[in-house]
């Protein structure tokens, strides 16, 4: 028989429900306590919460905190907005955590790149093909969801460095802890 492969593989212990909690109440507070109106929605700073989450605590974390804090503000504020928000929102931090989780600044920067620009077109389609907003509503959108999306990387990515340089373990408290014998 073959002894088990010491590969990485997805766990769900306390550590990591109670990490997935605390940021889905991070992100919904950043999401929905500083709300600054727009035509057909409004900016907020959840995208610096969502980049913190899916930078230190990978693509798991990112992706149901991301998806589900938005989309508690949104049932509170535009509820026509909830389930395109916990698509694309879950598709931001899945990706930003894919790409930067753990890693330098240089994939941090592509992966706010990767994740602003789901946010961008995500929300563009979603407003002309869902809330059938018109053509010049969706093009004022997209370009408040650009600054949401620059602004939510100007502020988390030197958050998540200096956290990391303060606290280096942070990096490994979504790691699977694995006992290994010593051989006799």
């Amino acid at each position: 028989m073959e002894p088990p492969r010491d590969r990485p593989r997805f766990a769900l212990s306390a550590r990591l429900v109670a990490i997935i909690g605390v940021m889905i109440a991070v992100v919904f507070v950043a999401t929905f306590s500083i709300k600054i109106p727009i035509p057909g929605g409004y900016i907020h700073f959840g995208d610096i919460a969502i980049y913190f989450a899916a930078f230190v605590f990978g693509p798991v974390v990112g992706a149901i905190a991301a998806a589900v804090g938005p989309t508690l503000s949104d049932l509170l504020a535009y509820p026509s907005y909830a389930p395109g928000t916990f698509v694309i929102h879950g598709l931001q931090g899945l990706v930003a955590g894919l790409i930067g989780w753990r890693a330098g600044l240089p994939r941090m920067i592509l992966s706010v790149l990767a994740g602003g620009a789901i946010i961008v077109g995500g929300y563009f389609v979603y407003d002309l093909a869902v809330v059938r907003v018109g053509l010049g509503v969706a093009i004022t959108d997209a370009g408040f969801n650009t600054l949401q999306a620059v602004t939510g990387a100007v502020v988390a990515i030197p958050l998540v460095l200096a956290v990391r340089q303060a606290y280096p373990p942070i990096t490994t408290w979504t790691h699977r802890r694995v006992w290994h014998e010593e051989p006799k």
